[in-house]
């Protein structure tokens, strides 16, 4: 127990430490309640796939059903119910089966339709009545013990008093983590305390777990834990299904192990409008700390579970980020509770993981790319996982791509040279630093960064390319060649790592080789593998024979900047006529035809999937994210805008075909079958909320460089302001963004004007940010390939000095927008004649190019 009870008080430090202000563990059942209600959603009884959870357990519901399909166990490590096929062959491969019989009516199983319910990323609710009767099944979870509760309420409707006999069945083989081996034989006990059964099952893979259901609401008139002689409903000669009003009590003894269940009878006469509430608590141990979880949890079930809901609902409203239309803002707040959610136990930590009850690894990819949107407000969370990382990297500081539970041992997949996690670790460690301005944690992992660096460059070739084994930003396939995507972003990775190393006072010569490297590499990706007949970035295999699919990841050479204006333009162009179905995305490639090249490209048979369907040709919620902010890049933000609020946002999902509410992995794209167009597949997925979020923080306020963060503010037609907050150098500032404008009129910060949308490294006080967007005020930075120390205006003497930090030989870009034509640059005391201007009525943009001959430089420009 004193593990377990160390995760307990670690979990509640991290409730208490994250709960904003305005949240408290005791007293605030209204505000919870208000804030429960903004997040959460009444859905119609249709077809769906549905995933709550918690930090121990998660459910999945199939084609909108009351009873969960999957149990995902993760302590004391991972195991599942996950019944591939129902039991014997029936039609419905359900963990919980619900049966009720009214009078001298027939057994009737409940739940084998859609019911309407009320969902939220941490919990559901479903409901369904007839004339006789109203059925409420809800599913809560403990944030400090390894259990779920599960709640069914039972009202009679009739005007008569009726007997009710309601019969539940746990079904209860477990399949393994990684292997998903089957492990259907247990023994059982029985306590009367909470009428609980303890199902054991000795085996090393699934670390010997014990799973129980207790009762802590009606009491159950009989029980049985033998499956054999009590299976399923379908599986096979069911007692309660063929009259049986009582069950043996049978248990399974520990020398002879067979197939465990756990059924109950309740019956209770019910009053007209009276209701009987079955409350049962479920959940996984290990066999000798089952019984007190099941005593403590009998007695504080609810508080456990109100502490969750508190813990999620103040995630979910952390910090602000408010546009004024309601469905980006509940977006948002539903994006915030799913990294809450999606965050399980692992190896005595709770880590993020990518779902509530599926994928039961932390996986490194996944986690990185969410921390792009969870950067701009929490950084602790993005520290939690760089340290993660770190703390699973091998000796030599490979770092790992998969963690998890297997056979009976926990196991890591490393990272290898092509693979993309080496690439995110390096550009979200620079993100990191530029949000938080924590040196010492990047000091830590400094050794990796540069071991990421080392291993991306193995597969760089005499082309100034990446060549990689996988197709775009696939796990799978192999087939080597010259890559787009690899290249991309192994060209930012090298800036991003000039920039941590300058931040660190880490002066090498390698700075200045990275750099001039991703100048090489640029060119290289326009000039061989842009195809100016198809307009976009394409890849080629070994032979030089070039792959003709459009694939996702080309988009991010427009989002880093990698491609001038007029190839920007196209290469969005290219996607919307090649990629885009407007109605829910940009296809992940086009054509769709891996199962054609299954032998060329050493395909586990048809792992990436038919047409139309998980990466042959699915929507996933990056894709629609980088076309987003290809189109921001284009100057189309009123574009990404509207497609932003039709593919990514939890209404427009749920409006599209086959719409739910939904931030899912992927999502079936075959238009040509009503049955299947639009269906989602994990709609609850981690870095589906993470990109989510980025999208909304650079469409309204904000470009990243390799170098800084800049203000880059939008308002739509109608919109008075935007407010979010936003972590910069450590600094949490509260930014109101106001006006219509291509320019920026005033910065201020606590009402003080400051001369640069870049913002500083040597910020100015105030932690309220006003940005004005109209006819600039004065003078103001743009944007600079440098570290922005400081920006300072001499109104009187028509003077704007820029302090920048670099390392000697860098290449710089600073762009100055004014009001007033520029008579001269002045840089490090020398004048300048490279830079220029560009004139939109009476607004000058100023173009600056220079080289650092120091660290630090100076420049000055006189309007």
């Amino acid at each position: 127990m004193r593990v377990f009870r160390a995760i307990m008080i670690m979990v509640m430090l991290i409730v208490i430490i994250t709960l904003p202000a305005n949240i408290k563990l005791c007293g605030a059942e209204d505000m919870n309640e208000n804030l429960k209600e903004k997040i959460s959603v009444d859905c119609e009884a249709k077809p769906a796939q549905i995933e709550v959870g918690g930090p121990f357990v998660g459910v999945r519901f199939e084609k909108g059903m009351p009873l969960p399909a999957k149990i995902a166990f993760f302590y004391p490590v991972a195991n599942t119910i996950d019944l591939v096929e129902a039991p014997g062959g029936g039609e419905y491969p359900l963990a919980l089966y619900l049966g009720i019989k009214t009078g001298g009516n027939k057994p009737e199983l409940i739940g084998l339709k859609p019911f309407n319910r009320r969902l939220n990323p941490y919990s559901v609710d479903f409901y369904d009545s007839d004339k006789q009767k109203s059925i409420d099944i809800s599913y809560n979870f403990c944030i400090g013990k390894p259990a779920m509760v599960v709640r069914i309420d039972i009202t009679n409707k009739s005007d008569k008093t009726v007997p009710f006999e309601v019969y539940t069945h746990f079904v209860a083989p477990l399949m393994t983590c990684h292997t998903y081996n089957l492990k259907d034989r247990g023994w059982t006990e029985y306590d009367k305390t909470g009428r609980a059964v303890y199902i054991n099952y000795d085996d090393a893979e699934t670390a010997n777990a014990q799973v129980f259901v207790a009762n802590a609401g009606e009491k159950p008139e009989s029980f049985t834990t033998e499956g054999k002689t009590c299976p399923a409903p379908g599986a096979g000669e069911n007692p309660w299904m063929n009259g049986a009003s009582v069950l043996p009590g049978k248990l399974i003894d520990k020398s002879n192990p067979s197939h465990p269940a756990a059924a109950y009878i309740y019956k209770k006469e019910l009053a007209p409008g009276q209701k009987m509430s079955i409350i049962q608590i479920l959940g996984s141990s290990k066999q000798d700390e089952g019984r007190d979880i099941v005593s403590y949890l009998l007695k504080n079930h609810e508080k456990e579970t109100a502490r969750y809901e508190e813990y999620v609902l103040g995630k979910a409203f952390e910090g602000i980020l408010e546009t004024g239309d309601p469905v980006l803002d509940k977006s948002a707040s539903w994006a915030k509770a799913i990294h809450a959610v999606n965050a399980h136990y692992l190896d005595g930590e709770i880590i993020p993981m990518p779902c509530p009850e599926g994928y039961n690894f932390f996986f490194t990819h996944d986690a990185l790319m969410t921390s792009m949107g969870v950067v701009n407000y929490d950084t602790a969370y993005v520290k939690h996982i760089l340290d993660y990382i770190a703390r699973h990297a091998r000796q030599d500081n490979v770092i790992p791509h998969a963690y998890y539970w297997k056979d009976d041992k926990y196991v890591t997949e490393y990272t290898t040279p092509d693979n993309w996690n080496n690439l995110w670790f390096v550009s979200i460690s620079a993100r990191y630093l530029r949000h938080s301005g924590d040196k010492e944690t990047l000091l830590k992992i400094y050794p990796l960064i540069e071991k990421c660096i080392s291993e991306a460059l193995i597969n760089l070739k005499e082309d100034d390319l990446i060549w990689a084994y996988r197709p775009d930003w696939w796990d799978l396939g192999r087939s080597f060649g010259p890559r787009a995507y690899m290249t991309i972003h192994t060209i930012r990775a090298l800036r991003e790592f000039d920039f941590i190393s300058t931040e660190l006072g880490k002066e090498s010569p390698k700075l200045a080789e990275y750099e001039k490297l991703s100048y090489r590499m640029q060119k290289s990706l326009v000039d061989k593998l842009w195809d100016k007949k198809l307009k976009f970035l394409m890849n080629y295999y070994a032979d030089n024979k070039k792959d003709d699919h459009y694939y996702i990841g080309s988009l991010l050479a427009a989002h880093f900047g990698l491609l001038d204006d007029k190839m920007t333009g196209e290469l969005v162009e290219t996607a919307k006529n090649k990629m885009l179905d407007e109605k829910i995305g940009v296809y992940s490639v086009t054509p769709m035809d891996a199962q054609n090249m299954i032998d060329f490209l050493k395909l586990a048979g048809n792992e990436a999937g038919d047409p139309f369907t998980y990466i042959n040709g699915g929507i996933w919620q990056q894709g629609n994210a980088w076309y987003a902010m290809a189109l921001m890049k284009d100057g189309k933000k009123d574009e990404a805008l509207d497609f932003i609020k039709t593919t990514m946002t939890i209404d427009g999902i749920a409006k599209g075909p086959n719409g739910q509410i939904a931030m899912y992995e992927n999502r079936n794209s075959n238009r040509n079958n009503p049955d299947d167009y639009g269906l989602v597949e994990k709609p609850q997925f981690l870095w589906a909320a993470g990109w989510y979020l980025y999208s909304l923080y650079h469409l309204f306020g904000i470009e990243e460089s390799p170098w800084n963060i800049a203000f880059d503010p939008y308002l739509y037609d109608g919109q008075k302001s935007c407010r979010f907050t936003l972590t910069a150098g450590g600094r949490l500032m509260d930014v109101v963004v106001t006006g219509q404008s291509d320019h920026i009129k005033s910065i201020k910060y606590g009402g003080k004007s400051y001369p640069s949308a870049v913002i500083p490294e040597n910020q100015p006080e105030g932690d309220i940010v006003s940005v004005e967007m109209g006819s600039p005020a004065g003078p103001y930075l743009l944007g600079t390939d440098s570290i922005l120390v400081s920006a300072d205006l001499d109104e009187g003497n028509n003077l704007l000095t820029l302090t920048l930090k670099a390392f000697k030989g860098h290449e710089n870009r600073t762009e100055v927008i004014l009001p007033a034509k520029p008579e001269s640059v002045i840089i490090d005391g020398k004048k300048s004649e490279t830079w220029h201007i560009e004139q939109d009525g009476d607004v000058y943009r100023l173009k600056i190019d220079f080289t650092h001959e120091s660290d630090t430089a100076f420049v000055e420009i006189q309007y």
